[in-house]
């Protein structure tokens, strides 16, 4: 489970690193043209307050060429400093517009359908900038179609003709965005690591408790199963070797007493009688134990002593404390008395204890408290369930279904704490933060 999860946290590591780098990839390469227009907007503004008002002084209705050589002298500068690739002038003729003048001569001439839209936004005063298209109109800034953004200017002649000065700037798009790269994605590509790395503690120990979860499923599972057998076993023992004997052999007696003299058929009934009570008092035990009773106020002390009383024997002396004022709901006693059961049973089978004493007492809070001690051996409550604890697990889960907390203290000798609520029990567990209190005091003993 560990080697999935990591598995798991890797791929997700690497799908979210690509994710991020192409996020930022695409960012950074609108951040670069975004960048790319402002330059070339700030560009052909200060171009064009440098020119625009020699340019309006010129009549394109007719360029002469020492008009031509004026311009070009006007504009080289910033030609030559490569602040600017290329210009033209475009004057407006009705349905059209024609390039009047440009460095590139072969261009002089060239037409294009007149853009309304266009129009309308340089009479409002604005510098439009746009990518450099692909046609034969733009076929001497092709080669640096990718590197170029043409802006347009709006102005009119000496003669009072609508005419548009049509700059090309240079603009390092490819540049900006591969040096905003080497920048942002390493620090992205960091930043997705160092939360993977952070993440990791808490992957592996959710894994390994999704793992630890897990194996206790199934061995509680194969637990209740081998438990489910051997109560049918030792219920098929118990009714083949004593119970069906006894009252098998009641029925003789039974059967010998209809033809035997009157004082000779008193003792055989006396005699079948006391077997048969011997009898169902043997099924009494077997059915409560099969079927735990449901406790109520009254009879809930009673019924833990009698539990205590049928698990005592020859082996560990065990101690019975319960709080006089103790009233539980019908649920939490049939888990309180489970509960107790299969604690006393795993103290008895496993702890190699001489002494077991529990005491069971409310507690401030609607709660009710169970506590387990023994004197045996002591176990370490961290290390994995071994068949023995198994029972263990069975109550932990059950107490914490019922909205209750268990703990264990052991080694040497073993302290199980339990705590439920004393009505009835929510269907989701209530988150439990309180420090566990101290035990309740006996009240009284058996």
């Amino acid at each position: 489970m560990v080697r999935t999860t990591l598995r798991r946290l890797a791929a997700v590591t690497v799908l979210a690193a690509l994710l991020l780098g192409g996020l930022v990839a695409l960012g950074v390469r609108l951040i670069g043209e975004a960048e790319g227009e402002r330059t070339a907007q700030r560009v052909s503004t200060q171009v064009a307050a440098a020119v625009l008002v020699r340019l309006a002084e010129h009549d394109f209705t007719d360029v002469t060429p020492a008009d031509r050589a004026a311009l070009v002298a006007d504009l080289a500068p910033f030609v030559d400093s490569g602040m600017v690739f290329r210009i033209k002038v475009w004057r407006v003729e009705g349905d059209r517009v024609r390039v009047v003048f440009s460095d590139e001569e072969r261009i002089e001439s060239a037409l294009r359908p007149f853009d309304a839209e266009l129009a309308r936004r340089l009479d409002a005063g604005e510098a439009v900038v746009l990518p450099v298209p692909d046609d034969a109109e733009h076929r001497f800034e092709s080669a640096r179609a990718d590197d170029l953004r043409e802006v347009f200017i709006g102005f009119r002649d000496a003669a009072g003709e609508p005419a548009r000065f049509e700059i090309y700037v240079p603009v390092d798009v490819e540049g900006t965005v591969g040096h905003a790269m080497g920048v942002l994605l390493p620090l992205a590509l960091a930043g997705v690591l160092l939360l993977a790395l952070t993440m990791l503690p808490l992957a592996v120990a959710i894994a390994r408790r999704v793992d630890r979860d897990r194996r206790e499923r199934q061995d509680a599972l194969h637990y209740g199963l081998a438990a489910a057998e051997l109560a049918r076993r030792d219920l098929a023992h118990e009714l083949h070797d004593d119970v069906i004997p006894h009252l098998a052999g009641a029925g003789l007696l039974l059967d010998t007493a209809a033809t035997a003299e009157p004082a000779r058929a008193g003792e055989l009934v006396a005699d079948a009688r006391a077997r048969i009570r011997d009898n169902v008092r043997r099924l009494r035990a077997l059915l409560a134990d099969l079927a735990p009773p449901a406790l109520d106020p009254a009879s809930a002390p009673d019924e833990l002593a009698r539990l205590v009383a049928g698990l005592a024997g020859d082996g560990p002396r065990i101690a019975l404390d319960v709080a006089d004022d103790l009233r539980l709901g019908p649920a939490a006693a049939a888990l309180v008395h489970r509960a107790t059961g299969e604690l006393l049973r795993n103290a008895l089978a496993h702890s190699g204890a001489t002494a077991v004493r529990v005491v069971v007492g409310p507690e401030p809070g609607g709660l009710v408290r169970v506590t387990v001690t023994d004197d045996g051996r002591g176990f370490d409550p961290a290390a994995p369930s071994r068949p023995g604890h198994i029972g263990l697990l069975l109550v932990r889960r059950a107490v914490a279904e019922a909205g209750g907390r268990l703990s264990v203290r052991s080694g040497p000798g073993t302290t199980v704490d339990l705590l439920v609520p004393a009505e009835a029990l929510p269907a989701v567990p209530p988150a439990v933060s309180a420090p566990v209190p101290g035990p309740p005091p006996a009240r009284s003993s058996t």
